[in-house]
C-alpha cells in the first residue's frame, strides 16, 4: 500500500495539470500581495484573504481531479488488473489512492502556505494561520473522498464536475436556504437534504484575516474536527463498499 501511494504521488506530480495548478496558485498568492500593497490600511487583510482563497481553490481542484481520474486512469491503462491479480484487498486500493491524494495536497499546502506565510507581519498570527491552512487541507480531503466515491459510480468528467458542485453547495447552504425561503414554497425536504447530505463548510469558513487574528475557540475547533472526520470517514467507507462490488472489465 505504501508503495502504491509513493508511485501514484510521483506520477501525479509529473502531470502538467498539477504543475499548472501549482504555478497559477503561486501567481495568485503573489498577486494577493501586490493587491494588498495598493492599500495602506487593509494590506494584511487583502493578502491573507486572497491568498488563503487561492490555496483552497488549488487544493480543491487537485483533490477533485485526482480522486475522480486516478481509478479510471488505472482501469484504462489496465494496470488495475495487475494489482487485482495480486493477493491485495480492494479497500486497500482505495486507501492507496486516497493516501496519494493526501500526500499530494499536503505538499501543496506546505509549499503555498510557506509562501503566503512569509507575508505575515506579526508572529502572533502564525498559530491561527496554520489552523486556517489545516482546515482548508481537511476540507480538500473531504472533497477528494467524495470524488473517489463519485468515480466508482460515474465517469471521471461527470464525477469531477459533481465534486466541484458538491464543494460549492457545501459553502452555499445558507444562501440556498434563503432563496428557498423567498420562494414561499414547502421546502422542508430540500432543507433536510441540505442539512444532512452536505458537510457544513460555511460554518467553518476560516480562510479570512479576521479569523487569523482572533483567539482560538476550542469548542468551534472541536466541532469542525469531528464534523470533518465524520464526512471523510463516511465517503471513504462508501467508496470501499461500492468498489468491492464493482466489476472491472
Amino acid at each position: 500500500m505504501n508503495k502504491l501511494i509513493y508511485i501514484n504521488t510521483q506520477e501525479w506530480i509529473r502531470l502538467k495539470f498539477f504543475q499548472i495548478i501549482i504555478f497559477i496558485s503561486f501567481v495568485f498568492v503573489c498577486f494577493s500581495y501586490l493587491l494588498g500593497s495598493l492599500s495602506f490600511t487593509e494590506q494584511q487583510r487583502l493578502v491573507i484573504d486572497f491568498g488563503l482563497a487561492g490555496i483552497e481553490l488549488a487544493l480543491v481542484f487537485i483533490a477533485a481531479f485526482f480522486s475522480t481520474h486516478s481509478l479510471h486512469r488505472d482501469i484504462d491503462r489496465k494496470t488495475i488488473l495487475v494489482l487485482l491479480a495480486r493477493p491485495i484487498q480492494r479497500w486497500k486500493l482505495i486507501v492507496g489512492y486516497f493516501g496519494s491524494l493526501a500526500l499530494l495536497n499536503l505538499i501543496t499546502t506546505i509549499a503555498l502556505g510557506l509562501t503566503l506565510g512569509s507575508f505575515l507581519k506579526e508572529s502572533r498570527h502564525v498559530v491561527m494561520f496554520v489552523v486556517a491552512l489545516f482546515f482548508i487541507y481537511i476540507k480538500s480531503l473531504i472533497i477528494g473522498a467524495f470524488g473517489l466515491f463519485a468515480s466508482v459510480v460515474a465517469r471521471p468528467m461527470f464525477a469531477f464536475v459533481l465534486s466541484l458542485t458538491y464543494w460549492l453547495v457545501s459553502y452555499s447552504i445558507e444562501d440556498i436556504k434563503f432563496f428557498l425561503k423567498k420562494s414561499q414554497a414547502d421546502n422542508t425536504v430540500l432543507n433536510m437534504l441540505l442539512d444532512n447530505f452536505f458537510p457544513q463548510f460555511y460554518k467553518y469558513n476560516w480562510k479570512t484575516f479576521g479569523f487569523v487574528k482572533t483567539i482560538p475557540n476550542l469548542s468551534d475547533l472541536s466541532w469542525a474536527s469531528v464534523h470533518s472526520l465524520f464526512w471523510l470517514t463516511l465517503f471513504l467507507m462508501f467508496s470501499m463498499v461500492i468498489f468491492r462490488r464493482k466489476e472491472i472489465v
